[in-house]
């Protein structure tokens, strides 16, 4: 089969139930991940794959899945099939990675519903044939044997013949291996059966006798016709008294090449593979050796990039990486081709590709620009993939170098593949609506700052040395000596050796114990110690980072401190900050409150704080519809209060205080995954209380736990899970055997939506806000933000309006089926505003 263009058509479950089967027959300990994931299967595949395109070159290629729902054959004998044992439990979740492998090497997947694998292939490769194609069916199944013609071959990678090589198959090969030719295959299995498609076919005929009845009479009908001369009485016998039941295995065991699809040659001609796709697999899948020699081969495939030195801009291409250094500019407009420039250009007129738009002023306002920075985010969800060496080794196998030029080059090149990925996964409009606009704002908050008061930390320093004495000193009279109390391995040594403080039972004989907060707050109901220590450390972390770091903070211009914004600093898509970090300033302590009071206006000015009220509870019960919760939010119930009341069985006007603080742990358990164990240690009572809790909640709102399951569900299908407006985080614990590894990825898989949605919300507020600000003249500006909360400064004369204003918005930006309800405050500081 050479001189002509040549289509390979890959039979996908068959490999892929017998690459799991033959692993598993050579005794071989399992392959898995370190997170518990079983990858026989996964790189038995693989390596046929590679092997196939490194070895064959095909100009056309396509990988058929079987689909969903019943075939005809189903339809006419319903028993078919009907023995084939279930997928074995480990082998399910290797299915995805097995088409992610597929879409990294780039060959197209093909699944038509209501049709078997075996059909389309059949049919495929006809219509090939019939254009003049030749056709390679790779498959390790011997039913395919009969599609077998001079044009048709089929190879078997898994019977390797030599060893080290495929086993081709063409119509002579066919008779050798099956005694028959092409053409009587299907004869072959309507007489003989087969028990792997639960093939009836003609009791007490096997392998020779239906070899011999071929040789002698012909096909199925033949021999069925002169069934009365069949010299054995048996096979005779057989024959005439199971003509229907051999004629319907016959038609079981033909394959049906009428299927009513297009052979398409553009959408399967072959294309190089994804080298950053593959790494990302071979890591997530710790495929180690492969990882390196693919590492090593992208090194060694590099070209190095053409530098020219730029004379006119009208020269360039109309899209162009843009990097800077100082004063040298680097532009691309073609892989492997760069230009440097001195001067400042005037790029309004073409469309721009930059990595960190923010970082960049003087584009930010650019009618047509694409950032690599945030298009990575948004495709990879991965806060420590998102530079441009990291997106460049990701996507470009290789790291960009350190000048402009060859920034500008990877920022191009990226740009090329990222703009197109967004529209492939649904993000384009997250893109487009959410973080391409918010940056610019996040750009003018960070210009803006806010102001801090020396005095007022200066003064909180105080109290927090004096604070830290005292409890040093309780420390220490408890421990009945001094040491240092920041050291572990001090702390330690008093706690569990001096004292002899129980160890938790997660920590055996010789292994050393850890002092992180978890351990202490076990130990902290009855020994007082341990509730010192945390009382101690977390007052030296409040100092330390906020109370003596913000003054260093401040700029020596502007007087105010100006925080850094991120974008992509948590999966789900929730702002970040740095120097400082505003999301860590705890609320509930007296001293976290105080470092808020820190934060004031501009003279003579007052701050205002807008909040989201429950929005992650809210966005609970419009996701799920759940409607005791509707209802409770629609009716503007306190709805701590009517959870106590649902999940405890009393009147509204029952509930106690602490009643309702148990059902608000609940309500916010719920939404972050919390388990009973968690419950119960939160809360201060026995497991089967708080498993009682949890029970009762689910029965009262059942909507939410149809929500639940329906999302793990769907992230265990997908992969990822999915805000409102289409933003993903890939989720790949979902079928981890590790059952901790397992909880977890299921809690984050039902938490992503709500708080993801949430983040996406208030950053859709801030862009309507600060076009509003602008377009109307505010003097007001937008400062920070916080998880669910907005901080403004206003002169006098704008504080109120400015409060209804931002609260109406914040409160419209998105249609729910319950309110989105904004608390707000004015103060002199921010503690105050609330």
């Amino acid at each position: 089969m050479d001189g002509m263009a040549r289509l390979f058509l890959i039979d996908s479950y068959g490999f892929i139930f017998r690459a799991y089967h033959a692993r598993a027959r050579t005794g071989a300990p399992p392959m898995r991940t370190s997170g518990g994931l079983s990858t026989e299967a996964i790189f038995i595949f693989h390596n046929m794959i590679r092997k196939l395109l490194a070895t064959q070159k095909p100009e056309y290629i396509a990988a058929i899945f079987e689909s969903e729902g019943p075939t005809f054959r189903e339809q006419e004998f319903t028993d078919y099939k009907a023995n084939r044992a279930p997928m074995p439990e480990d082998l399910k979740p290797q299915i995805p990675w097995i088409r992610n492998i597929l879409e990294a090497f780039r060959i197209p997947i093909l699944q038509y519903p209501g049709f078997e694998a075996d059909d389309v292939i059949g049919t495929l490769a006809q219509k090939a044939d019939a254009a003049g194609y030749e056709v390679v069916i790779v498959s390790s199944d011997k039913d395919m044997l009969q599609l077998v013609t001079p044009r048709i071959g089929m190879m078997n990678p898994m019977k390797p013949d030599p060893p080290s090589d495929f086993t081709f198959y063409t119509p002579e090969k066919v008779k050798e291996y099956m005694g028959v030719g092409p053409e009587h295959v299907a004869d072959l299995l309507a007489l003989k059966g087969d028990a792997v498609d639960n093939i009836p076919g003609a009791p007490g005929i096997g392998d020779k006798g239906a070899r011999d009845l071929v040789a002698e009479f012909g096909n199925v009908e033949q021999i069925l016709d002169h069934a009365s001369e069949v010299k054995r009485k048996m096979y005779r016998e057989s024959l005439l008294n199971n003509r229907d039941q051999v004629l319907l295995s016959k038609r079981l065991a033909t394959i049906d090449c009428s299927v009513p699809i297009e052979l398409d040659l553009e959408a399967i001609e072959s294309k190089d593979s994804d080298p950053g796709s593959l790494k990302e697999i071979y890591r997530n899948l710790e495929f180690f050796s492969l990882l390196k020699t693919l590492e090593e081969k992208s090194t060694a495939l590099l070209q190095p990039i053409e530098f020219k030195e730029l004379k006119n801009l009208d020269e360039l291409p109309e899209t162009l990486g843009v990097a800077a250094d100082g004063e040298t500019i680097g532009l691309s407009g073609q892989s492997g081709e760069a230009y440097r420039s001195h001067p400042p250009l005037d790029l309004s007129q073409k469309r721009v590709i930059v990595h960190d738009l923010k970082s960049i002023p003087a584009l930010l306002d650019h009618p047509d620009v694409f950032d690599t920075f945030l298009a990575g985010f948004l495709a990879l969800a991965d806060p420590s993939a998102v530079s441009l060496d990291g997106l460049s080794e990701r996507f470009l196998s290789r790291k960009p170098g350190p000048s402009a030029e060859e920034r500008a080059e990877a920022i191009f090149s990226l740009g090329t593949l990222l703009r197109p990925m967004l529209g492939d996964q649904n993000l384009q409009q997250v893109y487009d609506t959410i973080d391409r606009p918010l940056v610019s704002v996040l750009a003018r908050m960070e210009q803006t700052g806010i102001t801090v008061d020396r005095t007022v930390l200066d003064q909180l320093v105080i109290r927090m040395n004096t604070e830290i004495d005292r409890l040093s000193g309780l420390i220490f009279d408890l421990a009945g000596r001094t040491f240092n109390i920041n050291s572990p391995q001090q702390l330690g040594k008093v706690l569990f050796e001096e004292m002899g403080l129980p160890v938790p039972t997660r920590y055996g004989k010789g292994k050393t114990v850890s002092t992180a907060a978890d351990v202490l707050e076990g130990l902290s109901e009855e020994h007082e110690i341990a509730r010192h220590v945390l009382e101690y450390r977390q007052i030296a972390k409040l100092r330390g980072t906020y109370a003596e770091a913000l003054p260093q903070l401040i700029h020596a211009d502007t007087g105010r401190v100006h925080t850094t914004f991120n974008q992509a600093g948590a999966a789900t898509g929730r702002l970040s900050s740095t120097n400082p970090n505003l999301q860590n300033i705890p609320i509930r302590t007296e001293l976290g409150r105080e470092i808020r009071a820190a934060f004031v206006p501009r003279s003579g000015w007052q701050l205002v704080v807008a909040d989201y009220s429950q929005i992650e509870l809210r966005l609970l019960a419009h996701m799920s519809g759940d409607k005791v919760l509707v209802d409770a939010f629609i009716n503007g119930e306190d709805i701590h209060t009517r959870t106590a009341a649902e999940v405890m069985g009393v009147p509204p006007l029952m509930v106690t205080p602490d009643m309702r603080r148990s059902a608000k742990a609940v309500n916010f358990g719920i939404v972050y995954g919390q388990t009973a164990f968690g419950l119960a240690q939160g809360l201060g009572i026995p497991r089967s209380e708080a498993e009682l809790y949890i029970r009762n909640y689910f029965e009262r709102y059942s909507g939410v736990r149809k929500f639940i399951d329906r999302t793990i569900a769907e992230v265990r299908r997908t992969g990822y899970a999915e805000t409102i407006f289409g933003r993903r985080r890939p989720i790949p614990d979902m079928n981890s055997r590790n059952p901790n590894a397992r909880g977890f990825a299921e809690r984050t898989a039902v938490n992503t939506p709500l708080q993801g949605t949430a983040a996406d919300l208030i950053k859709l507020a801030m862009i309507r806000i600060d076009r509003m600000l602008r377009e109307e003249n505010w003097q007001a500006k937008m400062l920070l933000q916080v998880h669910d909360e907005l901080v403004f400064e206003a002169p006098p004369g704008e504080a109120d309006k400015l409060a209804k204003v931002v609260k109406k918005e914040m409160e419209s930006v998105y249609k729910l089926s319950v309110p989105l309800i904004v608390d707000t405050g004015i103060g002199t500081n921010w503690r105050d505003a609330k």
